[in-house]
């Protein structure tokens, strides 16, 4: 009985030190204060929240309430005990960014013609394009709300010419979007505080594009959008 308590005491305060770590070592480390406060955060906590917080009153029964060094009030099942470790596991090697973005990124550079790209718009299920210049610099997103944009402001009485006009040409209607770039090695945390971080400072995050080095002039791995983070929150906590 005691092994098995020490095990969950052992778990506990390693995933308690992981949340403490996500949230900058804050001064209050109540560990539900900041298991909720990460959960706002981080979808691989909210996947775990609410075993999590039963896993705490357990703990508290577990220390606070024993009678002896030897008695214990409650006691954790070995279940129990097997999955809040995994849950510690889990937390360890959290899942990779690239496994949530769309890929292989199909990209195009700034003299592609829009009839290309508007082909490849309806040969994949893809609302955005990045799109680079000849020395592979990146010059912005071509979306299909862009696209839709910018025809509706370049036709003439219900007719639209399209020869000879390229990506850069509907680019140029709108500023650059706020993309990030990520090393494609990071894992979802990271990928998820770019998104919190662009929240806070009330900037839209349009996407994050993955590359080896998290250089914007690299080809990229990997692209992250808002939609595709909700894929983290539906992930099965059993993979």
């Amino acid at each position: 009985m005691a092994d098995v308590v020490e095990r969950f005491e052992v778990a506990f305060n390693q995933i308690h030190q992981h949340l403490k770590e996500l949230n900058g070592f804050p001064k209050n480390d109540n560990f539900v204060e900041l298991l909720q406060h990460s959960k706002l955060k981080h979808s691989v906590i909210r996947i775990y929240f609410d075993k999590l917080k039963q896993y705490a009153k357990l703990r508290n029964a577990i220390v606070h309430e024993r009678i002896d060094e030897e008695y214990y009030i409650a006691t954790p099942h070995l279940d129990v005990v097997e999955d809040l470790e995994r849950i510690k596991r889990t937390l360890d090697q959290p899942p990779q960014a690239l496994d949530f973005a769309t890929r292989p990124v199909l990209y195009f550079k700034t003299d592609t013609d829009l009839t290309h790209i508007l082909e490849a718009f309806e040969k994949h299920p893809i609302s955005q394009f990045p799109i680079y210049g000849d020395k592979f610099e990146f010059k912005g997103l071509l979306t299909n709300d862009l696209i839709v944009r910018w025809m509706s402001r370049s036709h003439e009485h219900g007719s639209l010419r399209l020869e000879g006009v390229k990506s850069i040409d509907v680019l140029k209607e709108e500023d650059m979007p706020n993309v990030q770039f990520l090393k494609s090695d990071r894992t979802v945390y990271d990928l998820e505080e770019r998104f919190e971080d662009s929240l806070q400072n009330n900037q839209k995050l349009k996407a994050v594009i993955l590359t080896e080095n998290g250089e914007a002039d690299e080809t990229p791995v990997g692209i992250v959008t808002t939609w595709d983070l909700i894929k983290v929150d539906r992930r099965d906590p059993d993979e």
